[in-house]
């Protein structure tokens, strides 16, 4: 560890540790997005370079906060999701982890894209809906929706390749 990332890790860490457990009322995860905060910062080497300290810990601290109820709420609703699936279902804790880290994933490439363009999506490839059907529902043309779809799609494909 760097000089610089060590001493800023001994003169910080418990103040960002104490930051995260006003936010989260819990002690174990604040002190894993404390230390996620700094092996962050770690991989950014050239941005080690700054005044104040804790406006840089605040601002990573805040992007892995929002990842981390992110997280939470897509966890919530796939475990309520299995509620709803019959006995037979597989619910191992691997394929729970599994799935809510490939739901996350899901979530972060559709955030790259607009409303319209999720929205589109996901009543398409979702809820089966048309592209005429969608196209009367957002009061636009059914090319738009098209070509909305095959943003979106092309993205996905070109991250599974």
């Amino acid at each position: 560890m760097s000089e610089q990332i060590h001493q800023l890790y001994q003169g910080h860490h418990t103040w960002l540790y104490q930051w995260f457990k006003r936010r989260l009322n819990n002690s174990e995860d604040a002190a894993d997005l404390a230390q996620d905060t700094f092996l962050r910062i770690m991989k950014r080497q050239e941005a080690l370079h700054f005044e104040q300290p804790r406006a840089i810990l605040t601002t990573v601290a805040k992007g892995i906060l929002f990842n981390w109820y992110k997280r939470q709420e897509i966890e919530k609703a796939y475990l309520e999701a299995l509620e709803n699936r019959p006995e037979e279902y597989e619910r191992s804790p691997e394929h729970v982890v599994e799935a809510v880290e490939a739901l996350f994933l899901i979530s972060e490439l559709l955030d790259q894209f607009s409303d319209r363009e999720r929205q589109i999506f996901l009543w398409s490839q979702l809820d089966g809906i048309s592209q005429v059907e969608i196209a009367k529902r957002l009061n636009i043309s059914t090319r738009t929706v098209m070509r909305d779809l095959t943003k979106v799609l092309s993205k996905c494909i070109s991250i599974i390749e």
